[in-house]
Formats: C-alpha cells, structure tokens, sequence
C-alpha cells in the first residue's frame, strides 16, 4: 500500500476514534507531574460563542477538554469575571479537583474558588448531569442529579 494511503487511513482512523456523540464521554490524559489521569478541569476553553451573564451555556464537542465539555454557568453572583471552562462529569466534590486562578495574573480568568459538584442544566443533553462547576458562580450550591428538577413542557426535557 502507498505511504500517502497508509497515512491518510491512520489520520481516518485517528479522526474517527477522537469524535463522540457522547457528550460525558471521559478521556483522562496523562498528568506529569503526578503520574495520574486528569480530566482537565477547570482549563480555560472556547464555547464559540457569547450567551451573556444570564445564561448557562456549554458546547460538548471542545477538542481542548478532555471530556470535550467546556461550559459557563448563569451568573448567580454578579461581575463573575471567571471565563468558559472545561468540565467533566462528577459524583461528588472531591471528584472536582481543578485547575484555579494564579492571584499574581490578572490576566488569569480561571476559576477563583475551586469547584464543587452540581446540575448546571436543566434541559437538553446535559440535563441534570452532576458537572464539576466553578463556585464562583453560584450564591448557593447548585441542585445536584438527585435534586434537580427537569424543565417542563420543553420538548427538549431529561433524557
């Protein structure tokens, strides 16, 4: 088989085992530093696009995450300042140990107060999925999958 061939059927076979439909689909990357697996929580990513202080938002398909989920809560708070970041799918809060904010930078936007467990959806794919979420956007914890309550009549409910 030609070189050119060969290459091109590897990066196919790369390209389809990298894409997911699964939005909590988890990839653990290598963490030098400890050996372990870690899944990215809390890196900066790109959502793509700008939903405004007041609404929740999350894109499932960030090649960046190694979860590919890469979300924005709703600003409970007001004048959150912290930026779009990776997430990964949790069972409890120790479950979500993430990257935070360097207070030296201010030009760091990561989260300042670590991260806690919680349902950030209430509709659509996500819909009350346990996320690791940045504290700092929340007054109070979020609802978690055993407390959150699906959107009614929405036609885009739980799964």
């Amino acid at each position: 088989m030609p070189i050119i061939r060969q290459i091109v059927l590897v990066l196919a076979a790369a390209a389809t085992a990298a894409c997911t439909n699964d939005p909590l689909q988890q990839k653990a990357i290598p963490d030098a530093s400890t050996g372990a697996g870690r899944l990215g929580i809390g890196e900066l990513c790109d959502l793509l696009v700008d939903a405004g202080a007041n609404n929740s938002v999350y894109n499932n398909q960030v090649l960046q995450c190694p979860s590919r989920i890469c979300l924005k809560p709703q600003d409970q708070v007001g004048g959150v300042d912290t930026a779009p970041l990776c997430s990964s799918e949790c069972s409890q809060d120790s479950d979500c140990l993430g990257q935070t904010r360097d207070p030296n930078s201010p030009s760091d936007r990561r989260c300042k107060g670590g991260f806690i467990c919680g349902a950030a959806f209430n509709i659509g794919p996500l819909c009350c999925k346990n996320l690791c979420l940045c504290k700092d956007f929340f007054a109070n914890p979020p609802p978690t999958a055993a407390t959150c309550v699906p959107y009614p009549n929405s036609g885009m409910g739980c799964p």
